[in-house]
């Protein structure tokens, strides 16, 4: 009598391997958490303060949201994003995750999933019953979909098939992130083809080298859903509100979300939306501490980056958020010999021989025999970082040794793993 769609699914990986790394450390093993990727900084006081003025509002709020918070992300994604919008095509969740599986509840079509994406797209997907294709994606591109393989795929299809493309930029689980050629390219083919966008960009302005990312609805806003909220670039992932905008193309549809919404989750906390306003009136020192985060996490990564393809470990060159993949490709014969050949097995090994906790990449849509990990370098103690980092502190190997020494130490038993097969 149990959906059977459901009874298939297991606990996601990322929040099983956290509660894996928590048990670990409860025994007194000393682990290296490259497994969750959770924002290390503290909420913004601001934010945190507009929580506790609201916390005695009580209120159902409209199903849609906040009418002033969407009007305020209006403004947000106008001036931060270069998205524009109106507060009627903006939908306020309990989580962009939340968000998504509405979205994927709502629409009837086969969805295409680039080799290296994150960890619920398949699993919400097939919780539905839906059908979905993996498209292949390479370490030479950085695991990012090109408009030639796009296009290789859906030239073979039957013309009556209708499609929805789920891109994430900057990704998880490589850290890249999408330029706007790369966007025109691919929005030129889901144009030609008719497919629909589903953009998940809540790591948005976590971006490495320029205030935030680029969007695909800059070249094709008539057929892309717009995904984001306070988890990621504001460091609010308890607080569980995302946010949607839908194209003008699919106005009609607002009142299916809406009915959707009101039969589901009916709103998000009242004093969490009143909180939100604060977040993205975006104010000058809260943009400059997003800023800060990104240069901190920019030197984290150009440090693990340096240090593990120095020891011929396979490695994606993160712009932004807080991922990077890492593989064993090369090392697969000396595995071989170990009886290690999946990337399942790999990571079981590390775990247990080095105390350092990754994601195999079969979570993400690689294929077991191909030895490729995501690593989320977020394992520190953010206020402690941003204090030193605002002091003047350049982020560089001693840096990341004094103030991230988890980060440090799981890069240095990497480095011993490989060596060990020397």
């Amino acid at each position: 009598m149990i959906n059977k769609n459901v009874l298939s699914l297991k606990q996601s990986a990322t929040l099983l391997i956290n509660e894996k790394v928590k048990d670990l450390r409860k025994e007194g093993r000393t682990i290296s958490h490259f497994g969750f990727g959770q924002s290390p900084f503290p909420i913004f006081p601001s934010i945190v303060a507009s929580l506790q003025q609201h916390a005695d509002n009580n209120h159902y709020l409209p199903v849609a949201g906040l009418e002033s918070l969407r009007e305020h992300i209006v403004s947000f994604l106008a001036k931060e994003q270069g998205i524009h919008t109106t507060k009627e095509a903006v939908f306020i969740g309990p989580g962009s995750k939340e968000l998504l599986y509405q979205t994927i509840l709502i629409f009837e079509a086969e969805y295409l999933i680039p080799k290296g994406s994150w960890v619920s797209y398949i699993p919400q997907i097939q919780s539905k019953g839906g059908t979905y294709h993996i498209l292949d994606t390479d370490l030479e591109h950085d695991f990012k979909l090109t408009a030639h393989a796009l296009e290789a795929f859906l030239i073979d299809q039957p013309k009556e098939k209708e499609f929805v493309l789920i891109l994430n930029s900057p990704n998880n689980p490589t850290g890249t992130v999408y330029s706007l050629e790369e966007y025109k390219a691919l929005a030129e083919v889901c144009k030609k083809y008719s497919i629909m966008v589903m953009s998940d960009e809540i790591y948005s302005q976590i971006n490495f080298n320029q205030p935030y990312s680029p969007s695909i609805s800059a070249h094709y806003p008539e057929g892309t859903i717009v995904f984001g909220g306070l988890s990621k670039v504001f460091s609010a992932g308890g607080y569980r509100l995302g946010y949607m905008m839908l194209p003008e193309k699919l106005k009609d549809l607002q009142n299916v979300y809406k009915s959707l919404f009101s039969e589901t989750f009916s709103c998000v906390s009242s004093p969490v939306q009143y909180a939100a306003i604060n977040a993205y009136e975006y104010q000058k020192d809260l943009k400059q501490y997003v800023a800060d985060s990104s240069a901190i996490l920019k030197g984290v990564s150009a440090f693990m980056y340096d240090e593990f393809t120095k020891v011929g470990v396979q490695c994606t060159r993160s712009e932004g958020a807080f991922y990077m993949v890492i593989g064993f490709n090369t090392f697969k014969k000396q595995l071989s010999e170990m009886n290690v050949r999946t990337s399942s097995n790999l990571a079981h090994y590390i775990l247990e021989h080095f105390g350092v906790a990754m994601l195999p990449g079969v979570d993400f849509g690689f294929q077991e025999e191909e030895l490729f990990f995501r690593l989320a370098f977020v394992d520190f103690d953010g206020a402690n970082v941003m204090d030193a980092y605002q002091k003047g502190s350049k982020i560089d190997a001693l840096f990341i040794k004094e103030h991230c020494p988890s980060i440090y130490n799981g890069v240095t038993q990497v480095q011993a793993f490989v060596k060990s097969m020397e």
